[in-house]
């Protein structure tokens, strides 16, 4: 696999977001377990720009205090959806910028991926790879999607460069500053408008060091010479699966494309469908793999497990009981969905207990007593499980949360739900259940956190 660039040295713990903050190093991890986590990263935002507004990824990304602003370009016909975020790391003194393109959701954006044939690609200023573009195609040099193209320009005049050239904003930032890196990330369309930018970017002097791409089930957006010519001049992550049509579309039915960079392949589990490109579904994989590649980094000792307990003083402690879920793991082909919602309560609660990860609700426990002997001062109990209708391809997912005083007085109980399927995503819809569920536990406990610190290592 080819050596993937320093940013990830720098960047693969920062997400504190929809994904779990993990422990201090005790050697420095793999290249495996940095993709692992930084492909978690991108997936996160990919999903989140879809609803740049009121998603649950960018809520609780703002909430980690990243900064994120929507972006729409439009020039001519083309209209370009993205948002760009920014935040600061004290640990590692670097500021880093997301760039995230939003996928194939309007007409226009059909219009674009409509755009098949091919123009020619070179230049090193906007000026000339607009004119080399509009020439006569010459076969056998590099020559890219002209949709792809035409909107990657579109960013390229609104967002990238000022009208004498000039690189602005956080592109300017990335390549005027040793403290300043980029990522750019996106989904369909997206993932070949962050490819096809990188590109630009790197012609137009940006070194390739200062930045690095990664999509999901990314179209190709260029013929064999580009590839060939182009493709080891920027560092990109290309992830697919294996009931992805999109990634291999252009080749087979049109031809005359090529794909290139580091492939990754998501195997699906047999329940899902024949077809399966939605970018909830790359975000369930990623969180799976991520923490297959985290239990693996723990095993060979060079990573730490997450608490059980953690004790902040002057701060309340609440003894977590999780029940016991009794079919979420049949109908749910992820099946990572405890542990997130776990490490969900571990990240907004300053001072835990974890009581019991498999707690029986018939069963006979004096959960209050021993949560007292524990030196809790409250008790949570908490979970979710599944059901499948008959004949039905959809499920629900449901979650529950019971919170008591030290003295055994309910204070709170609430139930959410919500139908899922492929196409939405388990991960996603237990984020966003999770979401209503700790506005609940805010109104009782004060001291959850509301807004969390972006820190590269929290335990």
């Amino acid at each position: 696999m080819k050596k993937i660039s320093f940013l990830i040295l720098f960047c693969c713990y920062m997400i504190c977001a929809a994904l779990p903050a993990y422990g201090a190093t005790r050697q420095a991890p793999s290249r495996e377990y940095l993709e692992a986590y930084f492909t978690s990263v991108a997936a996160a935002s990919c999903l989140g720009v879809y609803l740049p507004e009121n998603s649950g990824e960018f809520n609780y990304l703002r909430a980690c205090g990243w900064h994120i602003a929507p972006q729409v370009n439009r020039w001519g016909e083309v209209e370009a959806h993205f948002a760009i975020a920014r935040n600061y790391f004290p640990e590692i003194k670097k500021h880093v910028n997301l760039v995230t393109f939003k996928g194939t959701t309007t007409k226009k954006d059909w219009e674009i991926n409509l755009k098949t044939s091919r123009v020619n690609y070179g230049g090193s200023t906007l000026e000339e790879m607009e004119k080399i573009a509009a020439a006569p195609l010459q076969k056998q040099l590099p020559a890219v999607h002209k949709g792809f193209n035409e909107y990657t320009n579109t960013v390229l005049k609104q967002s990238v460069f000022n009208e004498k050239g000039e690189l602005r904003g956080v592109f300017r930032a990335v390549y005027e500053r040793d403290d300043t890196l980029l990522i750019i990330t996106g989904h369909s369309l997206g993932g070949a408008a962050a490819t096809l930018l990188g590109q630009r970017l790197v012609s137009m002097g940006m070194p390739k060091e200062k930045f690095m791409i990664i999509t999901f089930g990314a179209p190709a957006v260029g013929n064999e010479a580009f590839a060939n010519t182009y493709g080891d001049k920027i560092d990109l992550l290309r992830i697919t699966n294996t009931a992805d049509p999109i990634p291999g579309s252009l080749q087979t039915f049109f031809g005359g494309y090529m794909q290139f960079g580091t492939h990754v392949k998501y195997h699906l589990n047999p329940k899902i469908n024949s077809v399966q490109h939605d970018m909830a579904m790359y975000f369930d994989y990623s969180i799976s793999e991520f923490y297959q590649e985290f239990d693996r980094q723990v095993e060979m000792g060079r990573l730490n497990k997450i608490p059980d307990k953690q004790l902040v003083e002057d701060v309340p402690v609440v003894a977590l009981w999780m029940q016991k879920s009794e079919k979420v793991d049949a109908v749910a082909y992820i099946t990572d969905i405890r542990r997130t919602l776990l490490d969900a309560y571990k990240r907004v609660l300053p001072s835990y207990i974890v009581m019991d990860k498999d707690y029986e609700p018939a069963g006979h426990y004096d959960l209050l007593g021993k949560s007292k002997a524990a030196g809790a001062d409250y008790l949570l109990v908490f979970g979710v499980d599944g059901q499948q209708l008959r004949d039905q391809k959809y499920w629900y997912l449901t979650m529950s949360q019971s919170l008591f005083d030290k003295d055994g007085k309910m204070l709170s109980m609430s139930s959410q739900g919500s139908k899922v399927m492929p196409s939405a995503g388990n991960i996603q819809a237990a984020g966003e259940i999770f979401w209503q569920m700790k506005k609940e536990l805010s109104q009782h406990l004060p001291f959850v956190r509301k807004s969390y610190q972006a820190t590269v290592t929290k335990y």
